[in-house]
């Protein structure tokens, strides 16, 4: 299984945890954080009884962290109501969630200057969630497929298809087969953070590892690629839903 979910006790007390299994992976990492909770990065060949163990030997480091972020069961979703803002390419966008006009059969996403209106039928449940991911699907789709056609013929390179989904590790992939995959919500990063992702995975089509030649290809398309990653790393948080 690639990820599971499991409550562990942790100083006396219920700690719900996720586990996600990794082929990269050399050694096992926690994180904790507001938006995913108590993560742990397991190397694939890794037996279940080491995670025990780390647990023990980290579980006052754990018990803090989770009490710190208040996740103790299980990661908190940003509030989506009226006033809050998401991020889209890289700009705050305020919310106003709103009912659909009479006789409107489905639910919407109005984008306005710096607002997104997010109307809900009945049939949503006063759920904006599900509308707002759509919304940021399709517009994923049309930066990423623009942007990857664009950069690919700049550089000389051709991918076969661009999919765009929901990744749980990666910003993005490419395949053997030249499939360059994305998750929709790189779609909430500022413009020139999503160019260097693409031009990362650009540069496996030529290169299907991190090797030298890997490295020279990226610093010519991209010389800002570090800063970049680095600002995604930073914001990860951000850009969740």
């Amino acid at each position: 299984m690639k990820e599971q979910t499991a409550v562990a006790v942790i100083c006396d007390k219920p700690v719900r945890y996720r586990v996600r299994r990794s082929d990269r992976a050399r050694r096992l990492s926690l994180q904790v954080s507001p938006r995913k909770g108590l993560e742990v990065v397991l190397p694939r060949r890794w037996s279940l009884a080491e995670l025990d163990r780390a647990l023990r030997e980290n579980a006052a480091w754990i018990d803090a962290q989770v009490e710190r972020f208040d996740v103790r069961l299980g990661p908190r979703s940003p509030e989506l109501v009226t006033g809050s803002t998401v991020l889209v390419l890289g700009r705050p966008r305020a919310l106003k969630v709103e009912g659909a006009e009479p006789g409107r059969r489905r639910g919407r996403v109005v984008a306005e200057n710096d607002r997104l209106r997010i109307q809900l039928t009945a049939d949503d449940r006063m759920d904006p969630r599900p509308l707002l991911e759509r919304w940021l699907r399709r517009l994923a789709r049309l930066h990423l497929e623009a942007r990857v056609g664009e950069l690919a013929a700049l550089h000389g390179l051709t991918p076969s298809r661009v999919i765009i989904g929901e990744r749980t590790s990666r910003w993005g992939s490419c395949s053997h087969k030249g499939n360059l995959s994305f998750c929709y919500r790189l779609v909430m990063a500022p413009p020139a953070v999503i160019d260097a992702v693409v031009c990362h995975e650009l540069c496996h089509l030529r290169h299907l590892n991190h090797g030298p030649g890997f490295r020279k290809l990226l610093a010519e398309i991209c010389p800002e690629h570090d800063e970049h990653m680095s600002w995604l790393r930073d914001h990860h948080d951000d850009l969740q839903i």
